[in-house]
Parts: C-alpha cells; structure tokens; sequence
C-alpha cells in the first residue's frame, strides 16, 4: 500500500512519527512522508520518500508527486487537515501519536481518536532537548503548574528545578497538573509523578496515576506549604516500590510504542473495515 504520513516537528522530538513509516517502509510498504520546511530530515531509511509541504499541508491536495494514496497516517498536529485529505481522495485516516493508548492497567489514555496508533518516537530528529543534569544535585522536572510555590518550596534546597517537559529522562520526580499528553510522558519515562489538577479532566487522570502506584495527588499548590510539597517530592525521590511500579510501567509502554508493534497496530486497524475516521 501507498502510506501518506503527515507529521510537524514537536517539542524535543523532529518526527514523532518517523520511527513507525521507516518500519512500515522496511515491511514493504510505499511510505511517503510529508512534513514542514525547514526541518524535513532527507536521511529517512530506504522505503521512506520525505516531501515537504511547506507551512500548507492542504498543498498537498495540489501536487502530482504523490500518485494514489491508499492511506493517511497523521500525528494529532496535522490530524484536522489529514482528516481532510482524507475525505477528499475517500481513504483510511489513522492517527499516531505519544499519548498512551488504551490498556488493561488502566492508564490515562487517548479518546479523542478511535483509529490511534501508539507509537513512541526514537532519539533523531531532536531540536529542544539540550539540558543535561549537573553533578549530583537531584532534578524535579515542572511542566504545568505555576512555579511560584516552587520558588519557595525548593529556592534554596540541593533540588535543581528545571521547567520543561522535555527533560523527563534526567529528573528524579515530575510535577505536573495531569494533562494527558504529561501523564503520558511521565509513565513512558517511568518517572515518579507529583500531581496538581485543576480539572476534572486533570483530576481523573491523576487519579489514575496515583492508582497505579506512581505519583501523589497533591491540592492547589498555592495552598500547598512548602514543606509539605517538599516531603511529597522527597518520598517518591526515594520510596522504592514506587521506583520499582515506575519502572515496570516503563517496560511495558516502551513495549506497547516499539515500532514494530505500532506497525502491527495499523496493519490491524487497516484490515478491518470500515475504519473509523478520526473523530
């Protein structure tokens, strides 16, 4: 078949998808894949042909040099102009993405699409992720909440406090407000989670966490004293069956992402019809 993948460059990572179109190219698949100048990495392995479509991916509706298409593969960047695309040449639509997909651990995952592929990406292609831990200091990694209360809590402690949330690899805790797309971060790191929610949203996915067995639900953390939060932090930093769930969890999302399995999943999905286009 004839795969088009459209993909944008995302934070800490060029491609998220490129791991998944060089194995379904490897497979023998035709994989296009098509991304935004000026980041297109023209050294995709053989099977994969790199186009850019420039700041306009509806462009490509306009150009030969595709041929026919027998399917979209979109990350959720380019989801609502590759459900287009879509429609226009009457093809299957998937949408592969880093959000953890549906599982019998019961993790937060995706809803918004109901042909998802989970495919985690690999280290090339990386263009914001140049902080690297120094010495031995241990690291709380902050994306989400305000820092205010940080400063405070950890301003003059041994803790570096690095915000980001491309940094997971290096921190010793994460404190986040439970988006999906942090939570699900958090366990493909297999880093202890501090959670601050402010919606239910946020709420049931922090729930989830702390069910799991690797994070704490903390309150606003404006009504949260420094202390506490910094008992909280210095738990997980140290507590070790939380550790040792944080990393079992890892193993099996890093599993569930692999490409080969990803590619597994939409050779799945393109075999049974009729396949549900994004939502």
């Amino acid at each position: 078949m004839h795969l088009l993948f459209l993909s944008r460059p995302a934070p800490g990572h060029l491609y998220p998808t490129l791991r998944l179109a060089e194995e379904l190219g490897a497979r023998g698949h035709r994989v296009t894949f098509a991304s935004s100048d000026p980041y297109l990495d023209e050294q995709a392995e053989a099977g994969v042909r790199p186009i850019r479509f420039g700041r306009n991916e509806r462009r490509l509706l306009e150009t030969s040099m595709l041929g026919v298409v027998d399917a979209v593969v979109a990350d959720p960047r380019t989801a609502a102009v590759a459900t287009d695309l879509a429609r226009a040449w009457d093809v299957p639509l998937l949408v592969a993405g880093e959000n953890l997909p549906s599982s019998p651990y019961g993790w937060p995952h995706e809803r918004a699409y109901e042909s998802y592929v989970f495919s985690i990406p690999g280290t090339r292609g990386t263009v914001h992720n140049t902080w690297r831990r120094h010495g031995e200091r241990p690291v709380l990694l902050v994306d989400g909440p305000p820092i205010g209360p940080l400063v405070r809590a950890f301003g003059e402690t041994p803790w570096q406090v690095v915000v980001s949330d491309t940094e997971l690899p290096h921190a010793d805790v994460f404190l986040t407000d439970g988006r999906l797309a942090a939570v699900s971060a958090g366990l493909r790191a297999g880093v202890p989670m501090v959670l601050a929610p402010t919606t239910a949203e946020e709420v049931a996915h922090a729930e989830r966490v702390a069910a799991l067995g690797v994070g704490t639900v903390v309150t606003a953390l404006g009504d949260t004293h420094a202390e506490e939060l910094r008992d909280v932090v210095e738990h997980l930093r140290f507590d070790e069956p939380t550790r040792i769930t944080a990393q079992w969890l890892r193993e099996l999302v890093t599993a569930e992402g692999a490409p080969a399995r990803a590619a597994d999943r939409v050779t799945e999905l393109l075999a049974t019809p009729p396949l549900t286009q994004a939502a």
